[in-house]
């Protein structure tokens, strides 16, 4: 990485890729997540922005393109996307408001 410091949006950038490689490879495949590291990610680190989800297993099942039980970092960011659109949406609503 950069010998500067990271600006806040490099850092979130960061965060998004150590968080995923923190939980993945805890059991099975390193560099995929299984679902009990799914679980305990979105538990853990997405307490707010999923909790109407509903079923985790078939939240994982709806981002795991290639259906082989795990989430590779491309499906994980599945998730990180839908989430970034529903803040986006929320952040709309707001400024229509003001």
């Amino acid at each position: 990485m950069a010998a500067e410091p990271l600006t806040e949006l490099e850092t979130a950038i960061e965060t998004v890729v150590t968080t995923f490689f923190t939980f993945a490879g805890r059991e099975g495949r390193k560099g995929s997540l299984s679902i009990n590291e799914f679980k305990e990610l979105v538990t853990q680190q997405l307490p707010h922005l999923l909790k109407d989800v509903g079923s985790l297993d078939d939240k994982m099942k709806s981002l795991d393109v290639n259906q082989d039980s795990e989430l590779k970092f491309n499906e994980y960011w599945r998730l990180i996307g839908e989430l970034a659109k529903e803040i986006r949406k929320e952040k709309a609503l707001e400024i229509r408001k003001k």
